[in-house]
């Protein structure tokens, strides 16, 4: 090279700082590798040059070559990156949707769960002889196992877990407090496989799925502590749904929303034996299965959602429907005293919708509040002769839009009493 000794160093500048901006801007790794090569050759000939006639410039050469290269070279990468970088859509961009933005309880819920399950089974008959007859409980997801065992010789809970592909831990002994078990036999019929599928279509309906994953997502085998029933629980987004012995999924997702759970509720009231025109209501509440709703009184569902129903007479005592969950029916006790209430028949969806659309135009509620409901039908405290009435809120607690009806629809008085 006989050009001058600046221009030489001009040269292999800019030569780094082209080599890099091509390694970081060509998608095509030939490329990449051309133009590593031909900028080291190129930096190295003027160095080469330099050396013996301009040692000075060959130093200076050195020091320019990766500050330039770092300028021009950075900033190139940087906007390659971010250019190779996919952008996952935002709210109102076509192709956004909840899931890929936070993820959700779906993400939880192991895809194989009848593997898990009969793993731990057999990890149960190797805790205690003949374990897999006397299960506590199964907690089941993608990367994590446990499997709780009643030793019925000592009367402690024995607990083994493990985690994705590991080695089961040491199992940890303490008394048992609850002793309601289950057997392998018992749930043979618990496709979860299959059910899986329904459980995300009854989640989907729910909204559930639209929700961040919490702790508690998962699957849980165990008996339901306040009537025994034998489920399988799938929580996904902090909430269940639950699955019975023989795989079927509860049908209660209408008890979610106030245009369709009155038809379910005399379902319930049928399937436990009773006549939904006898005179035996004392209450009804019900609440929107929304964080957001208001609940009008003290119930079963003011936290769940769903509906709750309370009877003065007969041989059932409450009736509470959660949705997502298989109806719970507490049975009265002996020496119940009977008193009149109304009938479930006096109710009806058209009724409730008119209530609700006459309250939200009394009270100026925006139309996006109108899913957000809480109900109470019985005698108001306070109320003197009005006997049973409809009592609604609509939308948050905070809005106060509340209004009492006769069961007929007829407005009484604004306010929750």
């Amino acid at each position: 090279m006989g050009s001058a000794p600046i221009l030489r160093v001009v040269i292999a500048g800019t030569a780094g700082a082209i080599g890099l901006s091509a390694v970081a801007v060509a998608s095509n790794a030939t490329v990449r590798v051309v133009a590593v090569v031909a900028a080291v050759l190129i930096v190295f000939a003027c160095v080469m040059s330099l050396r013996a006639a301009h040692p000075r410039q060959a130093v200076a050469t050195l020091i320019v070559v990766p500050v330039t290269a770092l300028m021009v070279g950075i900033p190139s990468v940087v906007i390659a990156g971010a250019q190779r970088t996919p952008v996952a859509p935002g709210v109102g961009d076509p192709g956004f949707t909840p899931d890929a933005q936070t993820g959700s309880g779906r993400q939880q819920i192991s895809a194989n769960p009848n593997a898990q399950v009969h793993d731990a089974l057999d990890r149960a008959d190797r805790l205690v002889v003949n374990g897999s007859a006397t299960v506590l409980n199964i907690n089941a997801r993608p990367d994590w196992l446990s499997v709780a065992v009643l030793d019925t010789r000592t009367g402690e809970a024995i607990t083994a877990a493990r985690s994705f592909n590991g080695a089961w831990n040491r199992p940890t002994r303490r008394r048992a407090t609850d002793r309601t078990t289950f057997s392998r036999a018992e749930i043979a019929d618990a496709n979860l496989d299959k059910a899986r599928a329904n459980v995300f279509a009854v989640a989907a309906k729910l909204k559930m799925l639209d929700k961040s994953p919490h702790a508690s997502d998962g699957i849980t085998v165990k008996r339901r502590y306040q009537d025994g029933k034998l489920i399988a629980e799938f929580s996904i987004s902090g909430e269940e749904i639950e699955v019975d012995q023989h795989g079927r999924v509860a049908g209660t997702a209408a008890a979610a929303s106030l245009d369709t759970m009155l038809p379910l509720a005399h379902t319930v009231l049928v399937d436990a034996g009773l006549d939904p025109n006898a005179l035996n209501v004392g209450g009804f509440d019900y609440r929107a299965f929304d964080d957001a709703a208001s609940t009008i009184s003290a119930s079963a569902v003011q936290n769940s959602g769903g509906f709750a129903i309370d009877f003065v007479a007969g041989p059932v005592d409450e009736i509470v429907v959660v949705p997502g969950a298989f109806p719970l029916v507490r049975r009265a006790g002996a020496g119940r005293r009977s008193s009149a209430g109304f009938a479930l028949s006096a109710l009806s969806t058209d009724t409730l919708l008119a209530v609700r659309t006459d309250l939200m135009a009394r009270a100026k509620a925006p139309a996006y509040d109108a899913d957000l409901i809480g109900l109470a039908v019985g005698r108001a405290p306070g109320a003197g002769d009005d006997g049973a009435v409809i009592r609604m809120q609509v939308g948050p607690p905070s809005q106060r839009a509340a209004g009492v009806y006769t069961l007929e629809g007829r407005w009484l008085r604004d306010g929750r009493w």
